[in-house]
């Protein structure tokens, strides 16, 4: 298996300004996202899919049990719809989703993946897996299991409280 380092050595994002280990969580969760966006596009773009970006990744995880409606893939993350409503439109230019007329309200549109979108979001969730079984083999599966469950308590523990004023 790969070390570590040959994970991050091919990022030249902004994940690598000025993050460290004594960083605040939250910029080490980034960090660590950034990286393995990184990697994921990397390889996709080797195996022939350049045209894929980070946002498109995050709509791909929205809308993997698709058809969904365009307003609830910008629920899933966190958004609006006149935000996803571009980045759905660009995916169906680039052959990725298409979009059909809501049987149900006919001013509404459902996102689903063409075969094509399906097999690049197939090969990106591959990689990302791939990943995960570096990163065990670097600091073990145990040590990752508690990575995991750290991380989601804090997620789970703040993301029902008011913003600190």
């Amino acid at each position: 298996m790969a070390k570590m380092n040959e994970i991050t050595d091919t990022s030249t994002s902004i994940a690598d300004s000025g993050v460290g280990p004594t960083s605040r969580i939250g910029a080490l969760s980034r960090r660590l996202a950034i990286l393995v966006s990184d990697r994921v596009l990397a390889e996709l773009a080797d195996s022939g899919q350049p045209d894929i970006r980070a946002v498109h990744l995050r709509v791909f995880a929205a809308i993997a049990d698709s058809p969904l409606s365009v307003t609830d893939t910008a629920r899933r993350l966190g958004t609006t719809k006149q935000t996803v409503g571009p980045i759905v439109r660009e995916l169906e230019s680039k052959g990725l989703v298409s979009l059909i007329r809501d049987p149900a309200d006919a001013r509404a549109y459902l996102v689903s993946f063409t075969d094509r979108g399906r097999a690049a979001a197939l090969q990106a969730q591959s990689i990302a897996d791939r990943l995960d079984d570096r990163f065990a083999d670097v600091i073990g599966i145990d040590r990752l299991a508690d990575c995991r469950a750290a991380l989601w308590e804090l997620i789970d523990q703040t993301s029902w409280e008011a913003p600190p004023s």
